[in-house]
């Protein structure tokens, strides 16, 4: 992969972009941006910790650890132990904290690689005690109201009071999660907030005061929503993910790390006479139907469209309605399109001329969110060309 993500034109690249024309396009400048972008907001004095998780929000994850690693990111975080191991093994040496994510036995392994791992129980802390050989940095998750994972709010202050005294942890960090959309969520997430540094209060009352303390991600930097922790962990914000909720987040100044879905025409064909088409022959096309199909489809990542709403796609500038997508095809209605050709590109994400088709429009044709598109595609697509 290039320094955007794209192949490297050698000729094996060719020939499997050759024989499956399906590609995406990743622009890691933007990643960049977008970072300084996510520091910006923290304001100074305020340490980052980026999320990588799953797989890089699909980007990758090695090569999206190298450039932040590179950028002076001092720490990564991700909940996949493969991913945070096939960083290691890139010999890539930043910090990585482990979300919430495995049993207590894993404790050695996590310590093994480098990893720092996050205390959410007795027993992982017990096991991480004693598969430390030395001083360790643990991170500690409160559950201040998501009820997902994390020690009980209320319970807090005797587990990290206990934790504090096993052999060889150190706790470097205490944090919570809060993620949320909306007025209603931003009200909820200010609240927990404020519970949790009242829970800061008192640990360090009773001389407890890690260095990171963190409740902020990527909603609260785009909805607006301040802490006084001494750390962010952005993750959608980072890959140019957006709110869409205009006048009330604030999406300005991010780019999209995904920057394009492309496929070529591999098959074209006009209908001299009207045709009934498509599965189950559901399609009722006039004679003069242009129908193109590109190789990408369920298997790549492509969904199609949620019932009422439609998907298009780009060729040549203009907008061309997706007929339907498949396992491993799509087709494409591209009447009024002059003489269409094998090989042409098709772009289902990012620009081509003045025609545009972006994240958020291709999560809502599909009715799902931007992240889960990018799960969609993750690790499904050719980088290049």
């Amino acid at each position: 992969m290039s320094e955007h993500g794209s192949s490297d034109g050698s000729a094996s690249s060719r020939q499997r972009l050759a024989a499956r024309p399906a590609w995406r396009e990743l622009d890691l400048d933007a990643l960049g941006s977008n970072l300084a972008e996510a520091r910006r907001r923290a304001g100074p004095g305020t340490r980052l910790i980026a999320s990588i998780k799953a797989d890089a929000y699909g980007h990758g994850v090695v090569a999206v650890a190298r450039r932040l690693s590179e950028l002076g990111v001092e720490m990564l975080a991700t909940g996949s132990f493969a991913d945070a191991v096939a960083v290691r093994e890139a010999g890539i040496t930043t910090r990585i904290e482990m979300f919430a994510g495995a049993l207590p036995e894993a404790m050695g392994e996590y310590l093994a690689h480098g990893l720092t791992p996050t205390l959410h129980s007795m027993a992982l802390a017990q096991a991480a005690s004693r598969a430390a050989t030395g001083p360790t940095n643990v991170h500690i998750k409160v559950d201040c109201g998501l009820g997902r994972i994390g020690v009980p709010y209320d319970d807090a202050p005797a587990f990290v009071d206990t934790v504090a005294r096993l052999p060889n942890l150190v706790i470097e960090a205490i944090y919570t999660h809060l993620p949320f959309a909306g007025a209603q969520g931003r009200d909820w997430a200010i609240s927990r907030i404020a519970r949790f540094e009242d829970l800061l209060e008192r640990l360090d009352e009773a001389g407890h005061r890690p260095a990171i303390t963190e409740a902020i991600a990527s909603a609260g930097l785009q909805l607006r929503v301040s802490s006084r922790a001494t750390t962010v962990c952005p993750g959608h914000l980072l890959y140019g993910v957006t709110t869409g909720q205009a006048g009330f987040a604030d999406d300005t100044g991010l780019k999209p790390v995904l920057r394009m879905v492309r496929a070529r025409l591999i098959h074209t064909l006009r209908y001299d006479r009207a045709v009934q088409i498509g599965s189950s022959g559901a399609l009722h096309k006039p004679a003069g139907t242009i129908v193109g199909t590109i190789p990408i489809g369920l298997a790549d990542g492509l969904r199609p469209p949620a019932p009422g709403r439609s998907l298009s796609a780009i060729l040549r500038g203009r907008a061309v309605p997706v007929m339907g997508v498949s396992m491993e095809h799509s087709t494409l209605d591209l009447t009024g399109v002059d003489t269409p050709a094998v090989g042409e590109v098709v772009t289902l994400l990012g620009s081509d001329g003045d025609a545009h088709i972006t994240l958020r429009d291709l999560a809502d044709a599909q009715g799902t969110s931007q992240t889960a598109v990018l799960m969609n595609f993750a690790g499904r697509l050719a980088d290049g060309p």
